[in-house]
């Protein structure tokens, strides 16, 4: 899985390399808007770091959502790259599985203590309530 990360935040980077921070961007078919490239090697350092320290449903919950940035704006994306970049966000989240981590089982209760009113003796309680039955 950490592969699958690695090659996102790659494609991103390389994409983002296309239209290069570094020199005045002429068209949009260079490269990738920095800003969409920079968010989105973010997010996916972000999926990364998740899923590096084990929370796999937060990391899946990351990738959808770069997953569901990438194809809202796709058509900004230069159409050479746009196929490559939707599949690899797309089975980036489709590799992820949350296990959600067991339910804590809650101890057992302790035992009822003895119902103090429970059938005994009901000395002076008889007929002349003084606990002289004659």
């Amino acid at each position: 899985m950490l592969r699958i990360v690695l090659a996102v935040a790659v494609l991103t980077v390389v994409a983002a390399g296309c239209g290069g921070a570094s020199r005045p961007q002429r068209s949009a078919d260079r490269g990738l808007p920095s800003t969409l490239a920079q968010g989105w090697a973010a997010q996916a350092a972000a999926i990364e770091a998740a899923a590096a320290g084990g929370d796999d449903c937060n990391a899946l919950r990351l990738a959808k959502a770069l997953r569901t940035q990438v194809v809202a704006t796709e058509q900004k994306v230069p159409l050479r790259l746009r196929s490559p970049l939707v599949t690899g966000v797309s089975a980036l989240a489709a590799r992820i599985t949350c296990t959600p981590p067991p339910p804590v089982k809650k101890p057992p209760k302790p035992p009822k203590p003895p119902d103090k009113h429970g059938k005994h003796d009901h000395h002076g309680h008889g007929p002349g309530g003084d606990g002289n039955d004659q």
